[in-house]
């Protein structure tokens, strides 16, 4: 793998991270895009936990400045530059779109990043303990949401 390939899987891996935060495809693009240029800025490391960190000031600082909650995560059709997530039931998309922030950050970072709870922790500012209660807590309402749907159709 040459370092124009792994560029390019780092932002991927950047964007879905911004798009799990922003709900939009647009903002993701944006978020990673500043993201990247203040790391090149600052001669930061370019690496993924560096990149996530920075995702996450500049989409807090984005919220902050705008007050406007963004949109995120599972689109069908993202930027042409970016590999296609997998196509998500639409119940299941429904339901992760209901999620509060924290909770889709906490279960992205887990289950699509492979973060452990202890990298998620450290990358989040705050306790394992509260990642793993967050997390079972997360994935419990989304089973429970899912079940109730498969009954009523």
């Amino acid at each position: 793998m040459n370092n124009t390939e792994e560029l390019e899987e780092l932002l991927n891996q950047g964007y879905r991270y911004a798009l799990a935060l922003c709900k939009s495809k647009e903002d993701a693009y944006d978020l990673v895009q500043d993201s990247y240029l203040k790391i090149i800025e600052s001669n930061a490391p370019l690496v993924l936990f560096y990149l996530f960190k920075t995702i996450k000031s500049k989409f807090i600082d984005g919220t902050r400045k705008n007050s406007v909650q963004k949109k995120w995560f599972i689109r069908r059709n993202p930027a042409a530059t970016v590999q296609q997530p997998a196509v998500v039931e639409p119940l299941l998309e429904k339901a992760l779109n209901e999620l509060p922030l924290n909770q889709r950050e906490i279960l992205f970072l887990s289950v699509v990043q492979g973060y452990t709870a202890k990298e998620i922790g450290e990358l989040l500012e705050m306790p394992r303990g509260t990642v793993l209660s967050t997390l079972k807590r997360t994935k419990d309402k989304l089973r429970i949401q899912l079940t109730e749907n498969e009954y009523k159709s």
